[in-house]
């Protein structure tokens, strides 16, 4: 996961704050826009590569080939790089990582499809075996809560609040240990707006079922405190700034967000989904970069 210039955040494809500000050269992230219909949260971090220690030369060095491809746009090479890793000789958090993200970009480039779904479903299966090798690793961590929020969907609302705690959960137990983390921020800003707009039935049952505190407090004010604040952090990641302007849009406040997507028109793509996101939000408000 590495790319020039590239930062450590939303875990490890991170955005600011993960590591991320600390680790400025060292990896990059993003996370992707909310597209979880149903409100829970759809985030997709993608982080830089940073070489991991303990880990195996050859790993690392696969590590690194695997950051290299994603940020050469060619995710679906960085993937199978990855895999055929894993398989070969086994298991480590970097190349599991690595694989989550690859899968999420993949699946943030093509429509709504079966496919789509399984490619989020092989992020959050390498996302949680990354998080089991290593529990105390915030990028681990990230990468679980951006699978899950991608993951999902209305058409399967049961699911998808059990996915939205998973994110609270991960995106909490980030800001726990590292409060200038942007994609945790972000994470935290898309579930509220997402679940702000669930229907009351599925609120009900993410909070009586699951106990899922967030269901009865989430509101538009915090939701927009943790979206402007990951941009604050990172304002170079198109998926922040993305999800804020759509805020601002949906909320009829059309200066704020013009003012975002001037922004937005600035930033300089880092991964492989940036151009689309980009596109799609400036279609999404009928305009032009």
């Amino acid at each position: 996961m590495v790319a020039p210039s590239r930062r450590h955040v939303y875990a490890r494809d991170a955005p600011k704050g993960s590591h991320s500000l600390r680790r400025a050269q060292d990896g990059n992230i993003s996370v992707m826009r909310p597209a979880l219909v149903i409100g829970l949260l759809p985030l997709v971090f993608f982080g830089g590569g940073e070489r991991q220690q303990g880990l195996p030369g050859d790993a690392a060095a696969t590590a690194m080939q695997a950051d290299s491809l994603y940020f050469a746009s060619r995710p679906d090479r960085s993937l199978a790089l990855c895999e055929r890793e894993i398989a070969a000789h086994g298991s480590n958090v970097a190349l599991q990582r690595c694989a989550a993200r690859a899968d999420i970009a993949l699946g943030m480039t093509i429509s709504e499809s079966p496919r789509r779904k399984e490619l989020y479903d092989s992020a959050i299966a390498h996302a949680r075996r990354g998080l089991a090798l290593a529990p105390g690793d915030i990028d681990a961590r990230y990468w679980v809560a951006a699978a899950a929020g991608r993951r999902a969907h209305r058409d399967d609302p049961i699911l998808s609040i059990k996915l939205a705690y998973e994110v609270y959960e991960q995106a909490t137990a980030i800001l726990a240990a590292d409060s200038l983390h942007a994609g945790a921020h972000h994470a935290l800003g898309a579930l509220h707006a997402e679940v702000v707009k669930a229907p009351k039935f599925v609120r009900f049952v993410a909070g009586r079922v699951l106990r899922m505190d967030l269901a009865q407090r989430a509101n538009w004010p915090d939701a927009e405190r943790e979206m402007r604040r990951a941009v604050e952090l990172d304002p170079q990641m198109m998926m922040y700034a993305a999800d804020l302007a759509d805020l601002y849009g949906r909320a009829g406040r059309s200066a704020d967000r013009d003012r975002v997507l001037a922004q937005m028109a600035e930033i300089t793509p880092r991964n492989p989904q940036d151009n689309i996101i980009r596109a799609r939000c400036f279609a999404l408000w009928r305009r032009t970069p």
